[in-house]
């Protein structure tokens, strides 16, 4: 899933901002991502959470872009 935004937020024009934000976010999901989850509920529910948050923003990012 990372690597299908990352080929959609590349050709995402950055004069108008949406490149840009495409790359913070993805920043941020890998920075949340990259820490080793605890076996906590609240943990894993934000986690889940973040996850179903990167597949919304890339079927956006697929409807957007031809």
């Amino acid at each position: 899933m990372a690597d299908d935004a990352r080929r959609y937020a590349a050709v995402l024009p950055r004069s108008n901002g949406c490149g840009a934000l495409a790359e913070v976010g993805l920043r941020e999901a890998d920075r949340r991502l990259s820490v080793r989850p605890r076996s906590t509920v609240r943990c894993i529910q934000n986690r889940a959470r973040l996850i179903q948050a990167l597949y919304s923003w890339l079927d956006r990012l697929a409807e957007v872009l031809p």
